[in-house]
């Protein structure tokens, strides 16, 4: 009999010889994924799940032996004991060599925790397996044709969103008495068969690719976009309790961020690496309603993004295109940490203006960290004067942080106030 870990062919008792080695040839039925479209990227995404539809005590091939391969053993998916984390590595590295972006590095176990940008997540189903081996005195082959169900989960919208079925084999060829290999399992070089075709599959594809908002260039003036008028101050003053209701927590795949009301249509604003390449995102606003929005425009290089949403009646921030002078005091208002703490306001003064890699930033000592990116920083009249970005850890003994000066998040997205 023989045991399968990490799909990984270990044969044990008479077959104890049977290992992978160098030399040998391995083949996955030539199977290539298409390459992605210039100009486009694909959004993270994981294999987070793992599971199977095989039963213990299931028949799943035969095991032959002797000169001419006559002696029978039947093989039951008992026997094989996947090792289902080294197939979401694997997943991983399929992924980034075919173009498309892993959630996270393979054998990185937490991934981007602090800018994660996915709201897409995988499932692999084992649905069958037919296993064949030949082993005589002088080579052993074998092959395994694995057939696997993908769905496609997606966060925000939290319900499978594409079912995917693939089947792909896998074959090894190797000599008798050779040393022992570290590369994939026969198992292993089968499922990655079907991750490639699944990486193939329009519907994935689909699902994961939209285009670089880098590569977009400035917006064209026919852009309708570009005509969004932003409403100016006009109420007058309001109150840091009040302008909470304005700002909302973002929750883009497993991450959240923070984000600001600034139109009555229902445009608010965020930081790029909040939102990320998701199409759509959840928002959460102070009263605890929770809505969708549609992310409508971003700047990567800015680190800027425009988000579209249902206001439902509420107020927008007023704009203040005039950074504060040294000294002046400022608000943060965002999600630090965890989403319970939502609404939650600091104080700060401005500390300076600096130029940061030819971009502008107010630096403020307002305490913000985790959370609080994309949510605004407010003048004394509860004016948007920036949009929280970034800073210097708590670690390095001192609080530093930066926001992104509120004019050049409109410029950077084309948009303007009135008057």
């Amino acid at each position: 009999m023989f045991l399968l870990g990490a799909f990984a062919l270990l044969f044990v008792a008479d077959h104890s010889a049977a290992q992978l080695r160098p030399g040998d040839k391995a083949t996955a039925g030539e199977i290539a994924a298409a390459p992605l479209p210039v100009g486009a990227v694909a959004r993270p995404v994981a294999l987070t799940r793992i599971g199977t539809r095989l039963r213990d005590q299931q028949k799943v091939g035969k095991y032959l032996s002797g000169t001419i391969c006559v002696k029978s053993e039947d093989v039951y998916w008992h026997d094989l004991v996947p090792d289902f984390v080294n197939l979401k590595d694997l997943f991983a590295e399929e992924l980034k060599g075919s173009g498309f972006k892993p959630d996270a590095e393979p054998g990185n176990l937490f991934g981007d925790t602090e800018h994660p940008a996915t709201d897409l997540e995988v499932g692999a189903m084992l649905t069958s397996a037919d296993f064949s081996a030949c082993e005589n005195l002088v080579r052993l082959t074998k092959k395994i044709e694995l057939g696997v169900q993908w769905q496609v989960y997606s966060t925000l919208r939290k319900e499978v969103v594409a079912t995917i079925e693939t089947s792909a084999s896998a074959q090894q060829v190797q000599s008798i008495g050779s040393k022992r290999d570290e590369g994939r399992s026969l198992g292993q070089a089968a499922f990655a068969a079907n991750v490639r075709m699944l990486l193939s599959n329009p519907q994935f594809r689909s699902l994961v690719t939209a285009p670089d908002p880098s590569l977009q260039g400035p917006p064209r003036a026919s852009d309708p976009l570009a005509s969004i008028v932003l409403a100016s101050a006009a109420n007058g003053p309001v109150s840091m309790a009040q302008a909470t209701g304005s700002v909302v927590a973002v929750f883009a795949g497993s991450g959240f961020g923070s984000g600001v009301l600034v139109s009555k249509d229902g445009y608010l604003l965020t930081n790029y690496h909040v939102v990320g390449t998701a199409k759509t995102v959840r928002l959460r606003w102070s009263d605890g309603l929770e809505t969708s929005g549609e992310v409508v425009r971003s700047d990567k290089r800015r680190d800027v993004a425009l988000i579209k949403a249902e206001p439902r009646g509420r107020a927008p921030l007023a704009i203040n295109r005039n950074i504060p002078p040294v000294g002046a005091p400022v608000f943060a208002i965002g999600t630090p940490l965890d989403p319970g703490l939502q609404s939650t306001v600091t104080q700060g003064i401005v500390s300076a203006t600096r130029i940061v890699e030819g971009f502008n930033f107010i630096q403020s000592d307002t305490p913000v960290t985790h959370g609080n990116s994309g949510g605004p920083l407010l003048d004394k009249s509860g004016a948007v004067v920036g949009l929280t970005d970034w800073g210097v850890p708590a670690t390095e003994g001192s609080t530093l942080n930066f926001f992104i000066p509120i004019g050049d998040a409109l410029d950077f997205l084309a948009l303007k106030t009135s008057g």
